[in-house]
């Protein structure tokens, strides 16, 4: 059965990516054909991971989005150009990053415990999870207090590869070093997600769904698509594997 489940997942994103380039859907709408369709169907095949997964998915999104994509905003890291709602949060950042969010949190959670963590119905967050609340928390605090106090020290040169580099790629490096048996399991998560992320960015710019006006170290091409070295290789690669060094270090079991 898992067999017939990585097939399921594989086809949901390339269905996503007919849909929103032949119906040229908006952001919102595409967040959940690409994120909802295999969250959805992962929920119904094993409902005993809902609960862990979607706890901290709840409990981290709105934190994890006003430090992230506030600064991210700010310094035209990416912008949700086109969005459906008529507001934003702290007139900077769009609700459908927020929601993507929430969601890159919750499916990469539900697919790692359902295809290599062999969740149970009866699994709880870690105690641990607090502290990892507490740290992101006084980050976001700290990007709101800013905001108000003295914007200009939001406006951080290179902000995309310096968020980047520090809290994706050298965490997750440090990580998989101190814990060598896990490096198998997130290959395997690398390369699905990125298949997933790759395919979604290009459906995303051929619809204008975000663009890139910052200041990047470098702009990659693919099919006359441009958008950042930044977004190739630390989002598509290891930022999803990232977020699960997050929870399987401080909500998980680490094995």
């Amino acid at each position: 059965m898992k067999k017939v489940d990585i097939l399921i997942v594989i086809i949901c994103p390339i269905i996503a990516t007919i849909a929103t380039v032949l119906f040229s859907t908006n952001l919102f709408i595409s967040i959940f054909l690409y994120f909802g369709l295999p969250s959805l169907y992962i929920a119904i095949c094993n409902p005993g991971i809902i609960t862990k997964s979607l706890s901290f998915a709840l409990i981290f999104f709105i934190p994890l989005s006003l430090f992230f994509d506030t600064l991210s905003a700010i310094n035209g890291a990416y912008i949700i150009s086109n969005s459906i709602f008529p507001f934003r949060i702290f007139g900077i950042s769009t609700i459908e990053l927020y929601i993507y969010a929430f969601f890159w949190i919750l499916f990469p959670i539900l697919f790692y415990e359902h295809f290599l963590d062999r969740g149970k119905k009866k699994d709880t967050l870690s105690s641990w999870t607090k502290y990892l609340f507490y740290g992101i928390t006084v980050l976001a605090s700290a990007v709101v207090v800013f905001l108000y106090a003295n914007p200009d020290l939001l406006h951080i040169p290179y902000c995309y590869f310096i968020m980047a580099l520090f809290f994706i790629f050298i965490t997750l490096v440090a990580f998989l070093l101190y814990y060598p048996k896990l490096i198998l399991k997130y290959v395997f998560v690398a390369c699905y997600f990125f298949f997933f992320m790759f395919i979604f960015e290009l459906a995303a710019l051929h619809n204008h769904q975000w663009i890139f006006p910052g200041q990047f170290i470098g702009m990659v091409s693919i099919l006359h698509y441009q958008f950042p070295f930044e977004e190739f290789f630390f989002w598509m690669i290891f930022g999803t594997p990232a977020i699960l060094m997050y929870y399987e270090l401080f909500a998980d079991d680490r094995k």
